[in-house]
């Protein structure tokens, strides 16, 4: 796959996030994510009972957007991302950029994904009842909570990801910081490309060349 990395929001450095290594945690999710996805392809095969919805619910809490990955990605897929993971692993504190094939770096992004809708999750659970998540509310809580590496200067989120709390919001702020416009992100993601590339919203950054 041809990616092509730029700076696509001002001041946001594509190279400061590959450079940076992910570390030994995000490694050692990644691979207990692609072995519960393998353990949960190889439980749909036979009767779906109680155990293949406990791993299913396991899945979707643990690594939120990580059913949909396996379900589009398929068994082939899962097994070579296993593979990059279990690398990773190996060495956790060599950068992002060192890993460029494309298994290891839909890995690393999914890594990175997953971190940033769980800000979000926790955001909304900490949400006081009756009020609604905004985006200014939100990257007021990050400094808060001291998320701000996964979310450097947070005040610019309302402009480049939009007002309203959403998971796309998370893809998009991860397209901006990894100088990847969107389809080629997601396409990095989920191996194809489909309807959720483009939306009427989407910033324009997100989708140029």
């Amino acid at each position: 796959m041809d990616l092509t990395i730029r700076e696509r929001v001002a001041g946001f450095d594509p190279a400061a996030f590959w450079q940076k290594a992910p570390g030994r945690e995000q490694w050692r999710s990644m691979v207990a994510k692609y072995e519960a996805l393998d353990a949960a392809a190889k439980l749909s095969e036979g009767p779906r009972g109680a155990d293949y919805k406990l791993a299913l619910a396991d899945l979707a809490s643990r690594w939120p957007g990580g059913l949909r990955e396996g379900e589009l990605i398929g068994p082939a897929r899962v097994a070579k991302r296993l593979r990059a993971a279990s690398a990773g692993l190996a060495q956790p504190e060599r950068p992002r950029a060192d890993w460029p094939d494309e298994a290891a770096r839909a890995v690393l992004c999914w890594a990175e994904l997953h971190d940033l809708i769980r800000d979000q999750l926790a955001f909304r659970r900490a949400l006081s009842p009756g009020l609604a998540p905004s985006t200014e509310a939100f990257a007021a809580w990050t400094q808060a909570a001291a998320r701000t590496p996964r979310w450097p200067d947070p005040a610019r989120l309302p402009a480049i990801v939009g007002a309203k709390l959403r998971v796309r919001g998370a893809y998009l702020w991860l397209a901006a910081r990894s100088g990847l416009d969107l389809p080629s992100l997601n396409g990095l993601l989920l191996a194809r490309a489909g309807h959720w590339d483009r939306r009427p919203d989407d910033p324009s950054w997100a989708h140029s060349p």
